[in-house]
């Protein structure tokens, strides 16, 4: 799972929210058993949202991409279904 938002947009919850409607259709309609997301080291809002959700942080890929040419790690975060609550409204 991932997300972008126009920085104009960012703080608003819209992509908890989205997120949050995603999750439910993967869950509830396609019957997934586990949804993974991964998150640039340095984009700590973007792991706020995961940890909203109920994402688990699972571990770091050190030095895994190139984000406008710098080398980052990424955050892996899992949520299986028997973790997730679609009403939560963890802040």
């Amino acid at each position: 799972m991932g997300y972008v938002l126009a920085e104009r947009v960012w703080g608003r919850g819209y992509a908890t929210e989205a997120a949050r409607a995603v999750l439910r259709w993967a869950f509830d309609t396609l019957d997934l058993h586990r949804v993974q997301a991964e998150v640039d080291t340095r984009n700590a809002a973007s792991a706020r949202v995961l940890q909203k959700l109920g994402f688990v942080l699972e571990g770091t890929l050190r030095e895994d991409c190139v984000v406008a040419g710098e080398v980052s790690d990424t955050w892996v975060h899992g949520l299986l279904r028997r973790e997730w609550r679609p009403d939560d409204v963890t802040t």
